[in-house]
């Protein structure tokens, strides 16, 4: 009954709305706080808003989760939460991306902490896009393998003087972490430590450009 009326809301918002892009997006704000926006999707399918709203409501309440798990554990009496949304991709064919730019920031830390995660959409079905299917997708015909994607990352890490641990080999899997720009390209988000020292900040491996 409770997904039969969201359904009805959402049929309602689609038939009086314009749609310029795949999906129109308004701002909500989880459970009310005003420090931790995301957007809410009004595809033209009220079953896929459903499935992507879902999903972006279950990102970040995993993020809040964690973040409040680490500020126990580390005994932190309190803990600065911020998130906020881009859009880099609402395209006509279907491809919609989410960037969820999240902010962390215990009391007494060094330093706070900052991620960007990448979210992908079929906005007419509502399917979360996985990294076996950027091939599939992607306007160029890129080669999405640990190995290119690796060759890739050390190449713009040259060119942009970006320095990497001296331990990082090569990635062994495609990161799930990306997201489609207006082009089409594909971009694969490494965060803070994950590749390289937390000075170098967020790096954004645009993988259809060439270095």
């Amino acid at each position: 009954m409770k997904k039969f009326l969201m359904a009805a809301i959402f049929f309602v918002m689609v038939s009086i709305t314009n749609f310029a892009n795949a999906a129109e997006i308004d701002r909500a704000f989880y459970l009310g706080d005003s420090d931790i926006s995301y957007p809410l999707v009004i595809a033209k399918n009220p079953d896929a808003s459903i499935k992507i709203n879902s999903e972006i409501r279950n990102e970040i309440k995993k993020f809040i989760e964690e973040t409040n798990k680490q500020r126990a554990e580390g005994n932190f009496n309190s803990v600065v939460i911020n998130v906020d949304y881009e859009i880099p991709c609402n395209h006509e064919n279907g491809i919609l991306s989410i960037i969820l730019n999240e902010y962390v920031n215990f009391e007494n830390s060094a330093h706070p902490s900052s991620y960007r995660r990448g979210l992908s959409f079929n906005s007419d079905s509502g399917a979360r896009l996985t990294s076996d299917t950027l091939s599939e997708i992607a306007k160029n015909e890129i080669d999405y393998t640990p190995e290119e994607l690796t060759k890739k990352l050390r190449t713009y890490a040259a060119k942009n003087n970006l320095y990497l641990f001296q331990d990082f080999q090569r990635l062994t899997k495609t990161p799930e972490d990306f997201y489609f720009d207006d082009n089409l390209h594909v971009h694969f988000l490494f965060q803070q430590y994950e590749v390289a020292p937390y000075a170098v900040g967020i790096i954004d491996l645009d993988a259809d450009a060439k270095y």
